[in-house]
């Protein structure tokens, strides 16, 4: 944890207090929300309530409610109307003065009342991949057929010039 991002600084930590983005799920040591600035419908958040930075400083506790929170996420995007969902996130008070172009991209798309194809499912651990907030959250984000041109490779994508091998 640096000082620019203690417990109450913390965004995550603030979501967790309840102060911001509604829970879809909540168990013992988790909560999930729905991630503001979608990539795909129904792009969902799993967030300890302990502020810990990385999935491999999670307790035993943590670690067996990991699961079944994702698990109650997933049901969770699978169950709501999205259009709906992401409509009302428009009007939210507290997002009045950030950027919504992601929302209305997400709205626009072809495949946001159907139900998702596939998950793609991980966390940014560190800085050097990428995380920008110091608080561990694991990206849930529903994929649809179509939604890249070639989905192939997954995740291995990040780093897209070693992405590629060869199949027997």
């Amino acid at each position: 944890m640096t000082q620019s991002d203690s417990p109450q600084d913390c965004y995550f930590c603030r979501v967790i207090r309840g102060e911001t983005d509604p829970f879809i799920v909540e168990n013992r040591s988790f909560v999930g929300i729905f991630d503001t600035h979608p990539v795909n419908p129904g792009h969902a958040l799993l967030i300890p309530k302990r502020h810990v930075l990385s999935i491999f400083d999670l307790d035993e506790t943590e670690q067996a409610d990991y699961f079944p929170a994702l698990q109650g996420i997933k049901s969770v995007i699978e169950q709501t109307d999205l259009r709906d969902l992401y409509q009302e996130m428009l009007s939210r008070d507290y997002l009045r003065d950030r950027p919504k172009d992601q929302i209305e991209t997400v709205l626009g798309l072809d495949f946001i009342s159907r139900k998702p194809d596939a998950y793609t499912v991980g966390n940014n651990d560190g800085r050097a991949a990428g995380r920008s907030i110091d608080h561990l959250h694991v990206i849930v984000l529903p994929r649809y057929h179509g939604d890249v041109e070639n989905p192939k490779g997954g995740i291995r994508n990040v780093i897209p010039q070693r992405a590629h091998y060869p199949r027997r």
